[in-house]
């Protein structure tokens, strides 16, 4: 193995993926913007939290401070292009809202085609280093029965995996209990 001190930033930062994108969709007024995070993580089970780390520099960040509610979606694989095109631009510029969705209990935007999508009211934001995690508390979970096992979790092979830089794929479909 090769040693490496970093002085700064990373060259690369890819060594924990692949992950599984969580598309955040947050409405201000008639505004919905979705953004993929693969910088995602369950927080706590009781109560239930979940977060988002979102960079100050996207347009969805703005949007989650006033909003204070969000939706966080998740995504079978085949979706990629979809999930891709809403992390390659930038909702300044283009109208993210046009992607299939609906509004959730708390009025939230969730992308349509997701295996399970959380609403979430935001508890508290922390600035860590070049973003900020969002923690939102779970208030509604939506789930698609047929894609998910009987404990439901996503059936083996089924989420979409993101690797950095534009990379997708898929997980095994090989499981097995320990």
């Amino acid at each position: 193995m090769r040693l490496y001190l970093p002085q700064g930033p990373l060259p690369a930062f890819y060594h924990y993926y692949p992950g599984v994108p969580a598309v955040v969709g947050v409405r201000v007024g008639e505004r919905v913007n979705f953004c993929p995070a693969v910088w995602n993580t369950g927080l706590s089970a009781d109560p239930p939290l979940f977060g988002v780390s979102i960079s100050p520099k996207r347009f969805t960040h703005g949007l989650l401070l006033k909003a204070r509610r969000f939706s966080a979606s998740f995504h079978p694989f085949g979706q990629e292009d979809l999930v891709h095109w809403l992390g390659s631009r930038s909702g300044r510029e283009v109208d993210k809202g046009q992607a299939p969705h609906f509004l959730g209990h708390l009025g939230v935007p969730i992308l349509e085609g997701a295996y399970a999508a959380y609403e979430l009211e935001l508890l508290e934001v922390h600035t860590l280093g070049d973003h900020d995690l969002f923690v939102g508390r779970v208030v509604a979970v939506w789930e698609e029965e047929g894609l998910l096992d009987e404990k439901g979790r996503p059936r083996p092979g089924l989420p979409l995996l993101y690797y950095g830089k534009g990379l997708y794929g898929r997980p095994a479909e090989e499981t097995f209990a320990l």
